[in-house]
């Protein structure tokens, strides 16, 4: 029996399944992730069979770029559909990779993407289907547990019954990916509105921590929360320019986006030189827009791929887009972090780091400017958060969310 990681998505998607996969393949397991092709290199990295959807999840990106897409991208809706436009897109890449990676028996791990397509490989196949969640997703009356807390209002069962539809609606954005799998499989085409009640009668796990997501208390009784998929600090030597910059003076602060920054806010560096300039602090940012690697400016380091458990806890403080990943890699490194988030769920997690007491408020893409950034570096770097955010990275470091979530897959008779 073997486990096949459905991670269909961004970099924040497909990192803590192979992350996973990894630290099961390492313990004689057999385990394999199925992503987009340019995510090759970053699953051998973790040391996990690799299975290519024949697309590339930049493709994703380049869709805000699309007539009208940019107005569509700044709201949750907009957002649900260029995801939905998406998957429909590369739909039969999808299902093939997953119909060529699974055997009769396997248990499937899948994201919200691919729910439906998890339960008819399940089902075509005699396996079973888990859900792996990095935020909080599931229908809640409590809004401190629900990526969508800006919509929740006095009433729990407005909150509930919200959350619910939010649920059954992300569950839907994948399913035209499952329609060419469930043919090939001989089975009933899915409909989305009895999709959510099947899958959600498979387990569910949230690989998030509880400092990030607090535990709803009316989580279904299969849901289990584990804490973040992050796998061994990898070993990582810097090129001789950054570690100069790194020791030449005192510690710079990171500013950077994610994928989600090609989407238009962030694809040069111009605000990041100015925000250096005006805030006084030098600032080390991914090389976007075509910058080359290295010097930007006096104040200003341009970087390639970078890990962050190596990278955050050298600077002086973090300001991100507010991934679950690298909202959960600023946490222990013990740094102020804040966030700009972008949409999706890092609005939420901006919210829960000023929440935690580790940095302000989250900065809206739409303010983002300069000015606005070197105000949130200079607000990070004065001080007021390094005690709270130093107690809650020493919490965070203790945490073990790739061990809880092994020792849920074995409880859940996966791994036999």
């Amino acid at each position: 029996m073997s486990l096949v990681l459905l991670a269909l998505g961004s970099r924040g998607d497909v990192q803590p399944m192979a992350a996973l996969a990894g630290e099961l393949t390492r313990r004689g397991g057999d385990a394999r992730v199925v992503a987009t092709a340019d995510f090759a290199d970053l699953v051998a990295d973790h040391g996990a069979l690799f299975v290519p959807i024949a697309a590339d999840s930049r493709d994703a990106v380049a869709l805000t770029h699309a007539p009208f897409a940019e107005h569509l991208f700044s709201t949750r809706v907009g957002q649900a559909l260029l995801l939905r436009r998406w998957v429909s897109d590369i739909a039969d890449p999808v299902a093939a990779a997953a119909l060529a990676a699974t055997q009769s028996g396997d248990t499937i791990l899948t994201g919200v993407l691919t729910r439906d397509l998890a339960i008819a490989l399940a089902t075509g196949r005699g396996g079973r289907a888990v859900t792996v969640l990095h935020t909080g997703q599931l229908p809640t009356a409590h809004a401190e547990s629900h990526f969508a807390r800006d919509s929740f209002r006095g009433s729990a069962r407005y909150n509930r019954g919200g959350s619910a539809l939010s649920w059954r609606v992300t569950t839907s954005l994948g399913m035209r990916a499952s329609a060419p799998a469930r043919a090939a499989l001989d089975l009933p085409r899915g409909r989305s509105a009895t999709a959510t009640a099947e899958a959600d009668r498979s387990p569910v796990l949230i690989a998030a921590s509880p400092l990030v997501v607090p535990p709803a208390p009316d989580w279904p009784a299969n849901a289990h929360q584990t804490g973040y998929l992050t796998g061994p600090a990898p070993a990582y030597e810097p090129d001789p320019g950054l570690a100069h910059f790194l020791a030449a003076a005192e510690a710079p602060v990171y500013v950077g986006f994610g994928s989600l920054g090609a989407s238009g806010a962030f694809n040069d560096l111009s605000a990041v030189l100015d925000a250096a300039r005006l805030s006084g602090r030098r600032i080390v940012a991914p090389a976007v827009g075509g910058a080359p690697v290295g010097r930007a400016s006096r104040l200003v380091y341009a970087i390639a791929d970078v890990p962050h458990e190596w990278l955050f806890s050298r600077m002086a403080a973090v300001v991100h887009h507010g991934g679950a990943g690298t909202t959960w890699a600023g946490l222990r490194s013990g740094r102020p972090s804040a966030a700009v988030p972008f949409g999706v769920d890092q609005p939420y997690h901006g919210s829960r780091l000023h929440d935690l007491g580790v940095g302000p408020e989250p900065l809206a893409v739409q303010d983002l400017s300069a000015i606005s950034l070197a105000r949130m570096i200079t607000r990070l770097t004065t001080g007021e958060y390094d005690a709270r955010a130093a107690e809650v990275g020493a919490r965070a470091r203790t945490e073990d969310g790739l061990g809880e979530t092994i020792s849920a897959l074995e409880a859940l008779g996966c791994l036999a």
